[in-house]
């Protein structure tokens, strides 16, 4: 995969420039504007990493209006902030937005899922009358939409290769205490620390995305349910082991629910009937009293 680059010259681009070399992607580095319209002249690119900052209306215009039978897919790094607004925007400019400063290995698993599903994600896309965001904005996680359609991608790859997966939905404990006792900042910083959690528990290609309110789905292709108990106890551990820490100083615990099913390979199964598993294994799972992990083979 090409990607293009538009970012400050720092020692976090230097270090997602090397990653991404040598991870076999080839980095189109432009310093400027004029070096951003050449790549796009000479170069075919899948991907564009780009500082809102430094890049402008028309760049970003004129990756979408290319004459190339590939859809560029655009990261836009913004400022603390504006990622909300910014991906409310009718007509969005970029698939996804980040907010800086970015971490390097989070923009790489975000490429590596794209490399992975680009197809499906041009073509949920391309039926939006109106695009809807990729990512939720608070969590930076897939939108529930994204998810299941990623959902639906997952259950027709796994009929074709005949290989397991596992989902999940996960959601946090005592949603309604946090959001009465400490408002919907703290609730969704909470939220937001947990899917930073799920992140650094998981495979660069692992999909997470927002469930409901409260929650997040999780998709680990190629897996087996027996598989996925070392990756739930691991998330689990990490989001009860960090406690969220409050404007006042003081700490609050998290914990979480998780409701763990596998699509057979042997059987063939709906996106919808995997999510019903799932919502009732975390069911179970929040009726003993929470911080558990309900995998389908209990139920």
């Amino acid at each position: 995969m090409n990607v293009l680059t538009l970012m400050a010259d720092t020692p976090d681009f230097q270090h997602f420039a090397d990653r991404l070399a040598s991870d076999g992607y080839q980095v189109l580095r432009a310093h400027n504007l004029d070096e951003a319209y050449g790549h796009l002249q000479t170069d075919a690119i899948q991907a564009a990493v780009l500082d809102f900052d430094l890049a402008s209306v028309d760049l970003v215009m004129r990756i979408r209006g290319v004459d190339t039978p590939e859809y560029i897919y655009v990261f836009g790094l913004v400022s603390t902030g504006a990622a909300q607004a910014a991906s409310k925007k009718s007509g969005l400019l970029a698939d996804e937005y980040i907010t800086k400063p970015v971490e390097p290995d989070e923009l790489i698993a975000r490429l590596v899922v794209v490399e992975r599903y680009l197809k499906t994600l041009i073509g949920i896309r391309a039926k939006q009358e109106f695009p809807e965001p990729i990512r939720d904005a608070v969590t930076g996680t897939f939108s529930q939409s994204i998810i299941h359609e990623l959902l639906t991608t997952e259950v027709s790859r796994s009929g074709r290769t005949r290989k397991s997966f596992v989902l999940a939905v996960i959601t946090l404990d005592d949603s309604e205490g946090i959001l009465s006792a400490h408002g919907k900042v703290n609730f969704d910083k909470a939220l937001s620390q947990v899917a930073l959690k799920i992140w650094a528990s998981v495979r660069a290609y692992d999909l997470i995305g927002r469930w409901g309110e409260t929650g997040f789905m999780l998709l680990l292709p190629e897996t087996t349910l027996s598989g996925a108990t070392v990756v739930a106890e691991r998330i689990r551990q990490k989001v009860s082991g960090v406690p969220l820490r409050l404007p006042d100083e003081s700490h609050l615990e998290l914990s979480i629910s998780m409701g763990f099913v596998q699509a057979s390979a042997q059987e063939f199964v709906s996106a919808d009937d995997l999510i019903t598993e799932a919502e009732s294994s975390v069911a179970k799972a929040e009726q003993v009293g929470g911080n558990h992990i309900v995998f389908a083979w209990d139920v």
